[in-house]
């Protein structure tokens, strides 16, 4: 039961390729139960769960996001190594998709509200960002999850 004097918090964790799962859930709070996002202190996401909560929070359409996935699943699939064979540029189509679909004011939208989870590489810690200065700076925390931790294993 939610607590509405406590307030709550929405999470959408880690899940690499299965991202598009966020999505539809973050899609269904919407359309079912706008009140859990509209009324939540905080949205936090980690890896691909950032991704949709960047759209989510952030003024994005969550319909373009899930198409814009099954693109990216479809473009990989096109090749020998999937999202592993050379040609496949995963850091270009997740930044053309974040910037055609996010508006220019995303980060005021997503500032104090949307929190992004990242490991700091230099001693494993967990950090939390969720002060953005530009789209551009959603973008590219968005990219450094969905790219450096997947392919890296950091």
């Amino acid at each position: 039961m939610l607590d509405r004097e406590r307030g709550w918090s929405v999470s959408f964790a880690g899940c690499g390729f299965l991202g598009v799962y966020h999505i539809g859930a973050a899609t269904c709070l919407q359309e079912r139960a706008p009140h859990v996002i509209r009324d939540a202190r905080h949205i936090y996401g980690a890896s691909a769960g950032a991704l949709a909560g960047a759209v989510l929070v952030g003024g994005g359409s969550l319909a373009q996001a899930c198409a814009d996935v099954l693109s990216l699943a479809k473009e990989a699939r096109k090749r020998n190594l999937g999202p592993l064979h050379p040609s496949f540029n995963v850091i270009k189509i997740i930044r053309d998709g974040l910037m055609r679909n996010l508006p220019e004011n995303t980060h005021q939208l997503s500032s104090g509200r949307l929190c992004i989870s990242l490991t700091r590489v230099s001693d494993g810690k967990n950090a939390l960002i969720s002060n953005f200065n530009s789209k551009e700076e959603v973008v590219q925390v968005c990219l450094f999850l969905a790219t450096v931790k997947s392919f890296c294993n950091l």
